[in-house]
């Protein structure tokens, strides 16, 4: 990350953390039971970047930042304010973060497969099958998350007590609908060759982790683009 991008970093975390100590404040001046969510939340907002640092892999500046938002709306607003309550409130987080987890998953499939470019068509059909896949089972693990707030904290994220499982189902489907747009645009990609966010995001970390430091950017797109014409003529 360039010093500017570090400077915003610091900047997210530090009003990060202020909302905290703020929402920590009114939850004890009006006895709610949304402090005792305080310290999941100051430690959800590094979810990403200690998975990333646990795989010995650099992180970038939107994740950092895209972590950091989602953390804020879904520990500090969410659990502990109990913004839950207010109705699609939740439906709204899963989608959001099954679009940043399914977008990491696919980050993930080029990290093993040590490339970004994906010109084989059974490469193709297993990397959305993996993106899928590993969403999936962080929404599972949420779910899981949740439950154990309700037994261990009392704090009823998963609605147990009015919703039974409906409230668990409509949040994975939320997450499942989520992957399904981030696969329709790395389709397009897959299809057209134009380059859209998902797969500028990718590109930048993978060239961040694992490009030859003596190969540019523009050898590497040559190399890409040559791929592609290979594969098209086949």
């Amino acid at each position: 990350m360039s010093l500017e991008q570090k400077k915003w970093v610091r900047i997210a975390y530090i009003i990060y953390y202020l909302l905290l100590a703020a929402a920590s404040l009114y939850c004890f001046v009006h006895g709610l039971n949304g402090l005792d969510m305080a310290p999941v939340a100051a430690f959800t907002c590094f979810l990403v970047p200690l998975a990333l640092k646990l795989l010995h892999l650099k992180r970038i500046f939107e994740m950092y930042i895209l972590n950091v938002v989602i953390a804020a709306i879904a520990s500090i607003d969410g659990s502990m304010l109990d913004a839950y309550a207010i109705p699609y409130f939740d439906k709204v987080l899963h989608f959001c973060s099954g679009f940043l987890i399914t977008l990491l998953g696919f980050i993930l499939f080029s990290y093993f497969m040590k490339k970004t470019d994906f010109q084989n068509q059974r490469e193709r059909l297993f990397s959305i099958f993996y993106c899928n896949a590993f969403n999936m089972q962080i929404a599972v693990y949420w779910e899981f998350f949740e439950y154990g707030c309700l037994i261990f904290l009392n704090n009823d994220a998963i609605r147990h007590y009015t919703t039974g499982v409906h409230d668990l189902i409509t949040d994975m489907l939320m997450a499942f609908i989520a992957g399904i747009c981030v696969t329709l645009e790395i389709l397009h990609y897959y299809r057209t060759g134009k380059d859209n966010f998902i797969i500028r995001l990718n590109r930048k970390f993978y060239t961040l982790n694992f490009q030859n430091p003596n190969q540019t950017e523009t050898e590497e797109m040559t190399g890409l683009k040559s791929e592609r014409k290979i594969a098209q003529s086949e």
